[in-house]
């Protein structure tokens, strides 16, 4: 459900099309429009808040725009502004109409299975859930999604607290193990080859990684469950659907991700067709 719903929701950082709406208000660099998109929800909270809910960034990257944005444009400017950005981006990338049965469908079984997402621990969640669902159902369907996937990726924050990986390690043991490029992680969260280093020189006397970079048996073990765990924490909405219409959710974005993945370039594989296979 992840590999398929996500590349719908994130076309309101990644797609270009999106990030004009933001621009009257001065906020042109793209992690401007990253954090102050994401964390809007939230209120106009500080640096720290914001570094506590993303995780994995280094706090002197967000603190390099939060809480310079507010002052810019409070959240509820830029709440308007990522909308406007996902609808031209949408109206601009989908290969159906906006007005698709399809679209008003899967909008609905979206909305359905974000009502399930229980509040507590889930703050990005929680916060975005709390948000009025737009008419449109393009939209409507993009609200949906960008709850389930905050609210998921609350439950993957918690996986990897629990795991006592903190959030340069964790990018380190995702590198070490195969699943994310360090060149493109590490640039993208802000941290130094010192600080990564540093990391690796932690998971090295852990135990969780060998002198050649390479997870250990327990580093992938420790990886295993982070993964299972985020995963577990995730099925309640999908539980709250049922297996037959959330496959059906999946069969209706599917092929939508697909494309608009291939339109804004993302890496990694595709969405699968039939993810029982």
């Amino acid at each position: 459900m992840r590999d398929a719903l996500d590349p719908y929701q994130v076309t309101v950082v990644l797609a270009p099309q999106a990030h004009p709406s933001f621009h009257p208000y001065g906020i042109t660099h793209p992690w401007a429009v990253y954090f102050a998109g994401r964390a809007a929800p939230l209120g106009a909270v500080p640096a720290s808040v914001v570094d506590a809910v993303f995780y994995h960034f280094k706090p002197a990257l967000i603190a390099r725009f939060v809480p310079a944005v507010w002052d810019q444009a409070g959240p509820e400017k830029v709440l308007a502004a990522r909308l406007a950005g996902v609808d031209a981006a949408l109206r601009a990338l989908l290969p159906v109409p906006i007005d698709s049965p399809a679209i008003a469908e899967a909008a609905e079984l979206a909305v359905e299975a974000a009502a399930a997402c229980t509040a507590a621990g889930r703050p990005l969640g929680a916060a975005n859930a709390a948000l009025p669902l737009p008419d449109e159902p393009h939209l409507r369907l993009w609200q949906a999604l960008t709850t389930l996937r905050e609210w998921r990726g609350d439950g993957h924050s918690a996986a990897l607290l629990h795991s006592g990986l903190d959030a340069v390690e964790a990018l380190v043991a995702i590198t070490a193990e195969g699943r994310e490029v360090r060149s493109i992680l590490q640039q993208q969260r802000g941290w130094s080859d010192a600080d990564w280093e540093a990391a690796e020189g932690r998971l090295l006397a852990r135990g969780l990684l060998d002198r050649d970079g390479a997870l250990t048996a327990a580093g992938l073990a420790v990886r295993r469950d982070i993964e299972d765990l985020t995963d577990r924490l995730a099925l309640v909405p999908w539980q709250a659907l049922g297996t037959d219409r959330s496959l059906r959710l999946h069969h209706l974005v599917r092929p939508l991700s697909a494309h608009l993945a291939d339109a804004m370039h993302l890496p990694g594989p595709r969405p699968q067709e039939n993810p029982l296979a």
